[in-house]
């Protein structure tokens, strides 16, 4: 089951890059970035890598229309958890606060601060969990708004020109190659 559910974002990914040089093509996968952030299957930075190899030129705008969205919904997951609490969280991703990524997230925050935080933003770790405990934390909105803008940017950033001027070094990046295999893209080293 999981595995025609991968293949179906595949098909997906694939269908929606025939249109990759039109106009709309990179707001709207600023709209998939903000949206990932809310439901957790859209493969934002492998739809971002390959969208980059097939028109380089464009690396710039696809790089910031998803740096935009990521940070968009970012913050408005962080906007309803500060409304709602845990428990709006919990109730469409029940147990999250069990799973390991927010076990090691929590650890780290508690460490750290919106320092976890950015370096989670500019890396390919899940970063709902972080996000969410920054809200939780009642960290200054302003101040997580620009830990959360600048990870994006740094890692959207530098994903679209590594895509656009040297693609085999994406292959090595730890945690991508889920996300390049959902988009179709088998990147070799």
């Amino acid at each position: 089951m999981i595995a025609r559910f991968h293949e179906k974002i595949r098909a997906s990914v694939l269908w929606l890059q025939r249109f990759v040089n039109r106009i709309w093509y990179a707001p709207l996968i600023g709209v998939l970035a903000a949206l990932d952030n809310l439901v957790l299957v859209i493969p934002t930075d492998g739809i971002l890598i390959s969208s980059t190899m097939l028109t380089t030129r464009r690396w710039i705008l696809l790089g910031l229309s998803v740096a935009i969205g990521s940070t968009i919904g970012g913050l408005i997951l962080v906007a309803l958890v500060k409304m709602h609490g845990l428990p709006l969280v919990l109730q469409f991703y029940p147990g999250l606060d069990e799973t390991g990524p927010w076990l090691v997230t929590q650890q780290f925050f508690d460490s750290y601060g919106l320092l976890v935080v950015f370096a989670v933003m500019a890396s390919p770790i899940v970063q709902q969990p972080a996000l969410i405990l920054a809200s939780l934390s009642n960290a200054p909105m302003g101040q997580l708004a620009l830990v959360i803008v600048a990870g994006r940017m740094l890692k959207f950033m530098a994903y679209a020109y590594l895509a656009s001027h040297a693609p085999r070094l994406l292959a090595r990046v730890w945690g991508l190659q889920g996300e390049l295999k959902d988009s179709g893209l088998e990147l070799k080293s």
